[in-house]
């Protein structure tokens, strides 16, 4: 299954003008170009990317710079990317099933997501799970949208900045689509770093006979998303994307109350 991508469009045109034959880069003409890469796909843009129909797919977040995390209240939809680290396996403890949090370690878990990022009180927790030793938290509610990925033992302390942390804070969320019963819509997706390496997040939102999410990726992992309510999220390891690892794309099967499921791009 394949999905047309930004990098894959930018290639092909660029290739079409140039005249030049093919040869193999040298590594320092990779690495020039993985740059270049990186800071377009990091660019933001309100633009679709268009994909085939019916095939997995993916809508792209914004990806940033580290910030400051006392001003990062201040940004519309900021990410906050902690320091990429090379060596060891990413997330090595990271499980496709989630553990539920329980409500007094939602709440803490809630409450270290908002002081990192500076975001005001409000906004109930929508979802709370841990996968491994990583505990996610997304809190939804009129005029906030926020979403924080931490270490187990950073629940509960204050995380300076650059520590092993990733959160995204939106002031000013779209409103709730109204979906049919046994639909899904996924609102969000984005690559993010912390110390611990790169990942994949995706958020959205489920109908009312909705049961559960499966997320089928195009690396070969299925995984299972939190269903809550009328939320749903999950997030996986993966690659920094460049020429050598292109953008991943994923799919869902949407469980159904009456036992029934459904394929679907989100």
């Amino acid at each position: 299954m394949k999905s047309q991508t930004t990098d894959t469009v930018i290639t092909a045109a660029l290739r079409h003008l140039d005249g030049a034959p093919r040869t193999d880069l040298t590594e320092a003409e990779r690495e020039r170009a993985d740059a270049t890469l990186a800071r377009i796909v990091a660019t933001p843009t309100d633009e679709p990317i268009p994909v085939e129909p019916n095939r997995p797919h993916r809508r792209r977040g914004r990806l940033l710079v580290t910030v400051g995390l006392a001003g990062a209240a201040a940004v519309a939809g900021v990410a906050i990317p902690g320091l990429l680290l090379d060596g060891g396996e990413a997330y090595g403890s990271w499980t496709p099933t989630p553990e539920p949090l329980s409500d007094p370690a939602a709440a803490e878990a809630a409450t270290t997501c908002r002081s990192t990022l500076g975001a005001p009180d409000g906004g109930r927790v929508a979802i709370a799970e841990r996968r491994g030793e990583w505990t996610y938290v997304l809190l939804a509610g009129p005029g906030i949208e926020a979403v924080c990925l931490m270490p187990d033992d950073s629940v509960g302390h204050t995380i300076a900045d650059g520590e092993d942390f990733f959160g995204s804070y939106t002031p000013d969320p779209a409103a709730p689509p109204t979906l049919v019963s046994d639909r899904i819509d996924e609102t969000t997706s984005q690559d993010g770093s912390t110390d611990e390496g790169w990942f994949t997040r995706t958020e959205g939102y489920v109908g009312s006979d909705v049961t559960g999410v499966t997320v089928h990726t195009s690396s070969g992992l299925d995984i299972e998303a939190s269903v809550v309510g009328n939320r749903f999220a999950a997030w996986w390891p993966s690659t920094e994307q460049n020429s050598d690892h292109p953008a991943e794309t994923w799919s869902y099967t949407v469980h159904i109350a009456d036992g029934s499921t459904r394929r679907t791009t989100g």
